[in-house]
């Protein structure tokens, strides 16, 4: 994973005022006043979440877990420097919440990374949703669970999840993000 580390700079705008923009296919970010900030230059760009936000770049985004990994995605600061990408190893589906945010190893399972690309809880789930109030909702070898910061099991469901066509592996695990949350 690389990470890249913008200069500081007082006058950089911040990252909440900023709000993705489309213009002749490609995204980027304007601010209040609708001034274009961070040039169009993505495939698709998410709004900014504790000051970084999710884009796909280089490809179209795509179910198909080959092809996505040819699509460099991860996580701009409010100046449009990568913080976060993927090298074509980790998938990133969410914005980060609580400091966290849950990611796919490719061809693997689902762990938790912070925001200067450490992971944090390792890859063992078959799903990561998002953080609240300290945990976050799993999927663990098909059951619902909820884990704190560290990946510690705070709950697990006795009644297995089943299986949804098309957004599973053979082992369960999720490839992309689910079209519905399939713990919460």
């Amino acid at each position: 994973m690389l990470r890249q580390n913008a200069p500081s700079n007082e006058s950089q705008p911040l990252a909440v005022d900023l709000t993705p923009v489309e213009r002749n296919g490609k995204w980027g970010y304007a601010d209040k006043d609708g001034k274009m900030v961070i040039e169009p230059q993505f495939t698709l760009a998410h709004r900014f979440s504790e000051g970084l936000a999710l884009v796909w770049a280089g490809g179209v985004p795509l179910t198909d877990p080959v092809v996505k990994s040819f699509v460099k995605m991860g996580y701009i600061d409010a100046t449009g420097h990568w913080v976060i990408h993927s090298s074509y190893k980790y998938y990133f589906y969410d914005d980060f919440s609580e400091g966290l945010t849950p990611f796919r190893q490719q061809s693997s399972r689902w762990g938790y990374m912070d925001r200067v690309g450490k992971i944090v809880v390792r890859t063992r789930f078959d799903w990561a949703g998002s953080f609240s109030n300290g945990i976050a909702p799993v999927l663990l070898d098909s059951k619902c669970a909820h884990v704190d910061k560290t990946g510690r099991i705070a709950d697990e469901s006795p009644s297995v999840v089943p299986r949804r066509k098309f957004e599973q592996d053979g082992h369960g695990t999720f490839r992309s993000k689910p079209n519905a949350a399939p713990c919460s």
